[in-house]
């Protein structure tokens, strides 16, 4: 068994225009809120063996508040390129690379790739995951690359609001 944990960015800032896209940093709630469902996590779930991001500002961000609520150090955060548009195929791409080793992996994504994705994976129909939203994905299989032909199960999937932080 694989367990695949998927985390959309916490809320990010548009309060600098001048900013690219890319460098946008995390506002007031995303900082608020990212610590918190890390936290919330941290409690349901065993420490990720292997943490991926996009290399956004709001994603690292996000997956470094995450991190160190696991015991983590941002040196050990793994960038990765192809996550900035966050597309399922990419997404899928990098996760059928990982080493079989790790059993489990927690990604730093955009939307809509993530609810694509999670949905594309599991059968779900869920509409839209928010900001700083958590997806796990139980895979049957011991090897990432069979990602794409094991059976996926959501295991659960958490949101701020749903979690009355709001």
């Amino acid at each position: 068994m694989k367990t695949l944990y998927l985390v959309r960015h916490a809320k990010s800032s548009w309060k600098n225009p001048a900013l690219g896209d890319r460098d946008r940093p995390l506002n007031a709630r995303g900082k608020r809120d990212a610590p918190v469902m890390a936290e919330y996590v941290k409690q349901k779930i065993e420490k990720p063996d292997i943490f991926v991001s996009s290399p956004s500002r709001r994603t690292q961000d996000t997956a470094v508040l995450f991190m160190n609520a696991f015991g983590r150090s941002m040196e050990q955060l793994i960038l990765e390129e192809s996550f900035y548009h966050g597309y399922e195929n990419d997404m899928e791409s990098v996760i059928s690379h990982l080493d079989p080793t790790h059993h489990s992996a927690m990604l730093f994504v955009h939307n809509p790739g993530i609810t694509d994705y999670v949905n594309q994976l599991t059968g779900e129909q869920i509409f839209n995951i928010p900001t700083c939203g958590i997806a796990a994905v139980q895979l049957e299989t011991k090897n990432w690359a069979e990602i794409n032909q094991c059976q996926a199960k959501l295991l659960f999937y958490y949101y701020p609001k749903g979690l009355d932080l709001q």
